[in-house]
């Protein structure tokens, strides 16, 4: 009876000891590979469960958009001058954001770069782009950052120091330095099978990362320098099959609790259903037909919701199209005068925090070319004062956005500009004098001689 216990015990032992699989630098990306991956929402997910045998359900995540890791040679990336600078041979570079911040601290065009051998995946190195200043900037690890050290098996425990100083501008015009400078904790803390809406009762280990980092900015010709913390948490389930996490989740601990703030799982092409507070487009023009350079096509806008939504307006053909009564492609109900016969489409775009989308009016607006002088003004009120100094009014809100051209008594033209949606022309570049105040556009002809004080 004792003997048949212990082949049942055999048994049952060496089928759970291969379930818990061992990870090495065969489940890491290489040049070449590029890996989908989706955005999810935290809902109400406990990321921090863990033990042995465990199994992790997340296939009712959230999905709010997608993305895929391109991981590229150093030589085609934007920063392959860091192969001069000690990056190591073969650096695996893949593209970490387009832009993090706002303002002259904004980053832009952000990479980081892995060095792949048998013993680790490592950092090696970052790029990105300072707003304030329009160079590449590159640095490699002086001490590197060993995020995975293998084999990695249930329970082991590991950590390690990281150093990092990125130069901003290049190796001719070095305008400051951003500085990286912490330590690593890894604790493989279970192992088991994940679900997710990728894939269901995937092998996988879970790993606990703690980062503790402090990042320095010094740009000394902006008087720019200061330190803050970067500490973070990273989760992270990985298979020897998917290269990247199943399921990544990085977040902040304080006192015991979570909270995620990126959270990303390995998945397949799909497409994220519309937010029902994303914009929804609708707008109307006064009119459907008009003259050029004469009628002014006045567009309301009646999208919802308007709290919060920003707007571009784009006309088509563009040639000729002109926004006038202090309006413009962002306006929420802008004014158009059109200066090229034609027939035009009108598209508005619309964007908020939950969304975007746009419409198009295809020929929506028909203009013809006018027909010739049919408006003669020679009033003598039109235009004031007389005699005039640092400017001239127009009387006529017809003239908004019309040429208008000043003669002095040789003939000679001294101003052309078009006439302010406030109705006015600058005159302060003018001498005292005697001028020939012209506005002749389209169906409009006018003309006054006026006196310069």
């Amino acid at each position: 009876m004792m003997k048949k216990l212990t082949v049942v015990m055999t048994v049952f032992l060496t089928i759970g000891l291969k379930a818990q699989i061992t990870i090495s630098s065969s489940s890491m990306p290489s040049i070449g590979d590029t890996i989908r991956y989706s955005n999810g929402a935290p809902g109400s997910f406990d990321f921090t469960t863990k033990g042995a045998n465990y199994n992790w359900n997340f296939y009712t995540i959230g999905f709010t958009g997608q993305a895929v890791y391109k991981y590229q040679a150093l030589t085609s990336t934007p920063y392959s001058t860091l192969a001069f600078t000690g990056m190591p041979l073969g650096s695996i570079g893949f593209k970490v954001a387009d832009s993090i911040g706002q303002g002259q601290t904004a980053i832009k065009n952000i990479y980081n770069f892995y060095e792949k051998k048998s013993t680790a995946w490592n950092a090696v190195g970052t790029g990105f782009t300072l707003s304030a200043i329009p160079f590449p900037a590159g640095g490699v690890y002086s001490d590197k950052d060993e995020i995975y050290k293998f084999p990695l098996n249930y329970d082991d425990y590991d950590s390690s120091t990281f150093q990092v100083t990125t130069l901003l501008g290049n190796q001719i015009f070095n305008m400051g330095s951003y500085k990286q400078k912490g330590y690593r904790i890894n604790k493989v803390e279970g192992w088991g099978k994940i679900t997710t809406p990728y894939a269901t009762n995937v092998n996988c280990i879970k790993i606990k990362s703690i980062i503790v980092e402090d990042d320095t900015l010094k740009i000394p010709t902006a008087s720019i320098n200061f330190g803050f913390q970067n500490n973070r948490v990273e989760y992270k389930w990985l298979s020897t099959t998917e290269k990247i996490p199943m399921l990544e989740v990085t977040g902040t601990e304080i006192g015991g609790s979570f909270t995620p703030t990126i959270i990303r799982y390995r998945d397949n092409y799909r497409v994220a259903a519309p937010s029902p507070l994303a914009p929804k487009i609708k707008f109307i023009v006064n009119k459907t037909s008009g003259v050029t350079q004469n009628d002014t096509f006045k567009f309301t806008n009646s999208t919802t919701p308007s709290f919060g939504t920003t707007y571009f307006w784009s006309i088509t053909p563009s040639t000729g199209v002109r926004y006038v009564k202090g309006t413009s492609a962002t306006s929420t109900n802008p004014a158009i005068v059109f200066d090229n016969a034609g027939t035009y489409s009108v598209k508005l775009a619309a964007s908020n925090l939950l969304g975007s989308s746009d419409s198009t009016a295809t020929n929506m607006i028909t203009v013809t070319q006018s027909s010739g002088v049919s408006n003669k003004i020679v009033v003598d009120n039109n235009t004031y004062p007389n005699p005039f100094n640092e400017s001239v009014h127009f009387d006529n809100p017809q003239f908004a956005g019309l040429m208008c051209r000043i003669f002095n008594v040789s003939g000679q033209e001294i101003i052309a500009e078009r006439i302010a949606d406030n109705l006015t022309i600058n005159t302060t570049s003018l001498a005292a004098g005697v001028y020939t105040i012209v506005v002749a556009e389209g169906d409009v002809l006018y003309y006054r001689q006026m006196i310069k004080q």
